[in-house]
């Protein structure tokens, strides 16, 4: 049986939540909001409080926020970022 690829159609500056699952590079980020940095074929690199990491699509899940929910969102993650600093 042949297995369909499903396309990444995650965007550049959406706003997601990490499902950790059976990841254990993921252990402790479970339920975490993550905006989406880069999109590969089948992971995108999100932007975490803590960090960068490449994530698989079978570990994200959209909030479908509206473009002005996710730009409040990257203000959010910026103030953090400069914050722990």
């Amino acid at each position: 049986m042949e297995r369909t690829q499903v396309p990444n159609t995650y965007q550049i500056g959406e706003v997601c939540q990490i499902l950790a699952k059976d990841n254990p590079e993921l252990r402790g980020k479970g339920g975490c909001w993550v905006i989406v940095s880069a999109v590969n074929d089948f992971s995108c690199t999100v932007k975490i409080w803590n960090g960068e990491y490449a994530v698989g699509l079978q570990h994200l899940k959209s909030f479908n926020y509206l473009p002005q929910e996710c730009q409040q969102m990257q203000l959010i993650s910026d103030g953090v970022t400069a914050h722990r600093r």
